[in-house]
């Protein structure tokens, strides 16, 4: 039975952990996006750029953003660098076939690159292994008395 009682004691309601995934390849980015939902993920998916700036600026809640590098109307690095700008700032990954500048996720605030062909495995686990930043936020503040 579920109590509606505002007042009651209990942990907060949960939520699935949230991604962005960007990618121009249809069947790759829909399947990729049933993986993670069927992983525990809530995933917003785009195939361009445009739409993923959009999606960064108006998205609720926003955990992971994991974006292809090459799109068809702009740049991959586009999308991280709008989404590095968020407060707290999502967790990121680089999707790429490509080689990309050794200093390029430190200076561009990338947690991680990954090349195709993608394991989703090693992706689910990057995740799992780093909760979205607000959590770490909120498990950093001393509790209230």
């Amino acid at each position: 039975m579920t109590n509606l009682d505002p007042s009651a004691e209990g942990p907060p309601p949960t939520r699935r952990p949230s991604v962005l995934l960007v990618d121009d390849h249809e069947v790759g980015r829909r399947s990729l996006a049933k993986l993670l939902d069927a992983m525990g993920f809530d995933v917003t998916s785009v195939g361009d750029g445009e739409s993923a700036l959009e999606a960064v600026r108006t998205l609720p809640v926003l955990d992971y953003v994991l974006t292809d590098v090459r799109l068809p109307d702009l740049d991959g690095r586009d999308v991280v660098r709008v989404a590095s700008g968020l407060s707290p700032t999502p967790r990121i990954a680089l999707i790429t076939g490509w080689d990309i500048e050794p200093d390029e996720p430190e200076r561009l605030g990338i947690d991680w690159v990954f090349l195709k062909p993608l394991n989703v495995m090693e992706i689910v686990d990057k995740f799992r292994k780093a909760p979205p930043r607000h959590l770490e936020s909120r498990e950093d503040r001393p509790s209230s008395p």
